[in-house]
């Protein structure tokens, strides 16, 4: 404050002014020319060049901090936006270009989202002590865009932070619990005997060509409403192709134009999420989100409570405790934490795990070996367990296989993260405060070290799971932070695959695109083209 004086009387004494009165152009009529003076005071000039100086200054030290820790990067600028100027020509460069920039680079080298840190760590080694042995440094998954999903997805599991999730992760791993599990397959099979019916119609009427994505998805749709509220949303009826259920779920994951600029803004502003936690804005659609709240609110009124239901509302219910008890408990989920969680599970049960589907049966029906060993593998076993029984899905190694080698070429997640909450070395590489590393999931599955011919697609390579290293291969996460619903996913899949192989023959149209198929990331990993295959029944 008494800088400013002084500067003040500084300017007041030399007399830095321009005491004529402008033009409507500025053009200023002492002097003849355009005058700042005469638009704004030189007070006022001088505030704001000190601001952009201040500015400069911040940035630079943000913009220094990779540099500082030894940590290879591109050379970041505020046009580009750190390093994300090339998102605008490739919005997946960012997770497809993670190859190149190890080849460029080395296994950790860093990149700026906006004035924010990253550090992507390719090296196995160091990802094992970050996801596991000091997972206490590294609790959270990120601290961006966990404040911008609206009330209810601000207290969901995946947007949990400290001891919040710890709580959360807590009450919530026993609904995934064997015993919870067996109980829900009878759900699962009645939802896939539905896919299996439509599949029958597909046959019959439209000429044996299908769109798997369709088919998947309203699926998995349908087998996470099921499970989780045990109610019939009839989201794969025939009669009911455009439910609102089904629209409402897929505008989720429709990234607009809007969606995309408010998400890179809160990426490279964190600091903006705190005023949109405050009007409780959403970056998700927030006509999607009040849909799905209202009905989870309309299952909760319905419930009777009864504890011998099996569904994972009601098991969440039983533990549903007050917003004055989370102060102290240790365990138990408020009502808004259930309301967000149950929404969670319809995004986490929708896409990601329709989509996985899609590719697993792709890979099928273009290689039709593949198909065949896993069609007979699923016969022995009903034969041998009466039906499509929890041993039955516990078992099908080789479908596993399947399923494994589809989700390297293709990740569920191609990007995972970790929030660093203090400065650590970890095998020479020092990991500042306050920056996010990235695990390259789509990078090390497809990386030449690791997998011979990376793009063809062979179930034999994950028969041995033991000679797999589980930081290079981690579909589902590493650590105590690893996916909740792993084995939840797996059933459905393992359930919905097994169904078509026992009643259909699966192949490819002469317009599927040939492996390996383009994928991008639009709210969720998908294929980059939508593509039909054909079915036949199946020969006895």
């Amino acid at each position: 404050m008494t800088t400013y004086i002084k500067l003040r009387f500084l300017i007041r004494h030399l007399n830095i002014s321009c005491k004529c009165a402008p033009k409507p152009d500025f053009t200023c009529k002492r002097y003849k020319m355009y005058c700042p003076l005469c638009v704004l005071s030189i007070e006022t000039w001088v505030l704001l060049i000190s601001a952009v100086l201040f500015a400069r200054l911040y940035i630079n030290k943000q913009f220094g901090i990779l540099k500082k820790h030894n940590i290879p990067h591109d050379p970041p600028s505020v046009f580009k936006l750190g390093n994300m100027n090339e998102l605008k020509d490739d919005p997946d460069s960012f997770f497809k270009k993670d190859l190149e920039r190890k080849k460029k680079f080395g296994l950790v080298y860093g990149s700026y989202a906006g004035l924010n840190p990253h550090i992507i760590v390719a090296d196995p080694e160091i990802l094992k002590q970050v996801q596991i042995k000091e997972f206490g440094v590294f609790r959270d998954r990120q601290r961006t865009l966990n404040r911008v999903n609206g009330k209810e997805m601000n207290k969901a599991l995946t947007s949990a932070t400290g001891d919040h999730w710890k709580r959360l992760r807590t009450s919530m791993s026993p609904l995934f619990s064997t015993t919870k599990l067996k109980e829900m397959i009878g759900i699962i099979e009645g939802c896939t005997d539905k896919m299996v019916e439509n599949l029958n119609r597909i046959l019959k009427d439209d000429d044996e060509k299908f769109s798997p994505k369709q088919v998947l998805t309203k699926l998995s749709l349908d087998v996470i409403c099921s499970s989780a509220f045990n109610v019939d949303m009839h989201t794969q009826d025939s009669s009911n192709e455009n439910s609102q259920l089904f629209k409402m779920a897929k505008k989720l994951f429709d990234m607009k134009r809007g969606t995309r600029i408010a998400f890179l803004l809160f990426f490279i502003f964190p600091p903006l999420q705190r005023v949109a936690e405050l009007f409780n804005y959403s970056i998700l659609p927030s006509e999607s989100i009040r849909h799905f709240a209202g009905l989870v609110d309309a299952v909760i009124k319905n419930k009777d409570y009864d504890k011998s239901r099996i569904d994972l509302m009601i098991q969440m219910l039983n533990l549903e405790i007050s917003e004055a008890e989370t102060k102290t408990a240790t365990k138990g989920l408020t009502r808004n934490e259930i309301v967000g969680n149950s929404i969670l599970m319809i995004l986490a049960g929708f896409e990601t795990t329709g989509n996985t589907m899609l590719f697993v049966i792709y890979n099928l029906a273009n290689y039709k070996d593949a198909q065949e060993r896993a069609r007979q593998e699923v016969k022995k076993d009903v034969e041998k367990h009466g039906g499509l029984t929890y041993e039955v899905m516990s078992g099908l190694k080789y479908l596993t296989q399947c399923i494994n080698e589809t989700l390297r070429i293709y990740p569920a997640v191609v990007r995972n993260s970790r929030y660093c909450e203090k400065e650590i070395t970890i095998n020479g590489v020092t990991i500042p405060a306050g920056c996010h590393v990235d695990i390259p999931n789509y990078g090390f599955g497809r990386d030449e070290e690791y997998w011979d011919e990376p793009l063809k697609f062979k179930p034999e390579r994950m028969e041995d799971m033991s000679k797999i290293n589980p930081i290079v291969f981690q579909p589902f996460g590493a650590g105590p932070r690893n996916c909740i619903g792993m084995r939840f996913a797996l059933i459905e899949m393992k359930m919905a695959i097994s169904k078509i192989l026992l009643n259909f023959e699966l192949d490819i149209c002469p317009d599927t695109p040939k492996p390996p198929l383009e994928i991008t990331f639009k709210g969720s990993v998908r294929p980059k083209e939508e593509f039909q295959l054909t079915i036949s029944p199946l020969s006895e």
